[in-house]
C-alpha cells in the first residue's frame, strides 16, 4: 500500500534535480507503483490520482464507499469530460462498496449487492479527503493586526476558489 503523501515524498526528491517537465516525462517510464493500481477513494482527490496513474500507463480501478465519485467542487463539464475519458481508458469505477481487507493479491470489498470480491492489484493507493490547513493562520492570530483565512486554509477547494477568496478580501481591505 502506498499513500499519496508517500508517493509525493518518493518523487519529490527528483524534482529539484530534473525539474517538473522532465520529471513528468520520466514518470511515464517509471513510477514506484505496479501496473494494476487501485485508488481507494474517489471525489476530487481520488480522481486526480487516478488520472495521473492512467496517463502513466497504469490499469486503474477507483473504489469508494460513497454512492458517487462525483465531487461538486468541480465544474460539471470537467466532471463529464473526465469520467468519459476514464471510460475510454478502461478505468473501472465502483461506488457504494465496503472495504474488507488488503492482501498480497489486492483489495477485498463487499459490493452494494452484498457480493464479496477481491480486486487484484500490484499497488493500492488510499486517498483521503483533504482537510483545511490553517496552521499558519492560527499561528498568526493575535500576532499581526489583521489575518484572513483564504483558500485551503478555510476549506479545501479548487485554486480558482482560493483566488476568489483573496480577491474579495483584498477588495474589502
Amino acid at each position: 500500500m502506498l499513500t499519496v503523501p508517500e508517493l509525493h515524498r518518493r518523487v519529490h526528491g527528483y524534482l529539484d534535480f530534473f525539474g517538473p517537465r522532465t520529471l513528468r516525462w520520466l514518470t511515464k517510464f517509471y513510477m514506484p507503483v505496479g501496473k494494476k493500481v487501485i485508488v481507494m477513494g474517489g471525489r476530487i482527490q481520488g480522481s486526480e490520482v487516478a488520472e495521473f496513474m492512467v496517463k502513466r500507463g497504469k490499469q486503474v480501478t477507483i473504489v469508494d464507499t460513497a454512492e458517487t465519485l462525483i465531487d461538486n467542487r468541480w465544474p460539471k463539464a470537467r466532471t463529464i469530460r473526465l469520467f468519459n475519458w476514464f471510460e475510454k481508458k478502461g478505468v473501472t469505477m465502483m461506488t457504494d462498496v465496503k472495504y474488507e481487507e488488503i492482501t498480497d493479491k489486492g483489495l477485498t470489498i463487499t459490493t452494494k449487492d452484498g457480493k464479496k470480491l477481491t480486486l487484484e492489484a500490484d499497488s493500492i493507493i488510499p486517498v483521503t479527503p483533504s482537510a483545511p490547513n490553517n496552521r499558519l493562520f492560527e499561528s498568526l492570530q493575535g500576532k499581526v493586526p489583521e489575518v484572513y483565512a483564504v483558500g485551503d486554509c478555510r476549506e479545501p477547494r479548487l485554486i480558482i476558489d482560493a483566488i476568489a477568496d483573496g480577491y474579495w478580501i483584498a477588495r474589502d481591505i
